[in-house]
């Protein structure tokens, strides 16, 4: 059974009722972006600390800013899994090292063209790979449906190599691309907030590797 978390935006007017009443949610996922890796702009970080409050399921940080670093002892308290982008320019063997000493878990995110070779060096030092199926930036986008080859790529290298870290999709995740998908998590915001039946959408991402089993 899959994991799935629901993707949520750092911003100012957040109010922690919209998850109210979700059922089976392995993981809430913030997205935090500055304005400058993308172009879009939602960085209220008191989000973390409602979250905490309010709930208790784990908070994985997806930051999509140009300097992460920054960032780590803002939220590091309230966030399980601290996720930075390969591509944000940052010196990653310090913001891997610096998380780890915090005694958390971290991850790298990595954009639709981003290959998998740039991120193998740091394979057996973090905790969890997100896979971006949509370029980052802004939620409802379309699927890419180069993806699936991409993590079926990832899993096999993890599996060859006797690695550990999860692997996480986020971007345009539905019940039916979710059956396509190897991964551990599905992150998904439009799915299962837009839904009539959110729950009933959550179930059907948990179980979507269910079928291929009974085959």
């Amino acid at each position: 059974m899959k994991k799935v978390a629901i993707s949520l935006h750092a911003t100012e007017d957040f109010d922690p009722d919209i998850i109210k009443g979700l059922k089976g949610l392995d993981y809430v996922h913030v997205d935090v972006m500055d304005g400058k890796f993308v172009e879009n702009k939602q960085n209220h970080l008191n989000i973390f600390k409602i979250l905490k409050e309010n709930y208790d399921i784990p908070i994985i940080g997806h930051f999509m800013v140009k300097n992460p670093l920054t960032y780590i002892d803002k939220v590091i308290k309230y966030t399980d899994i601290f996720v930075f982008h390969y591509e944000s320019g940052g010196d990653i063997e310090n913001i891997i090292n610096k998380i780890k000493k915090l005694d958390k878990k971290v991850g790298i995110a990595i954009s639709p063209d981003t290959t998998l070779l740039k991120i193998i060096p740091y394979l057996n030092k973090i905790d969890l790979v997100l896979i971006m199926s949509v370029n980052p930036g802004y939620s409802g986008q379309e699927f890419i449906w180069e993806t699936p080859d991409k993590i079926n790529l990832l899993y096999a290298y993890r599996h060859q190599n006797n690695l550990n870290f999860e692997i996480d999709v986020d971007g345009g995740i539905s019940p039916e691309n979710a059956k396509l998908i190897n991964v551990d998590i599905l992150t998904s915001a439009s799915a299962i907030l837009k839904a009539e039946d959110p729950n009933q959408i959550i179930k059907l991402l948990k179980e979507s590797d269910e079928n291929k089993k009974k085959k």
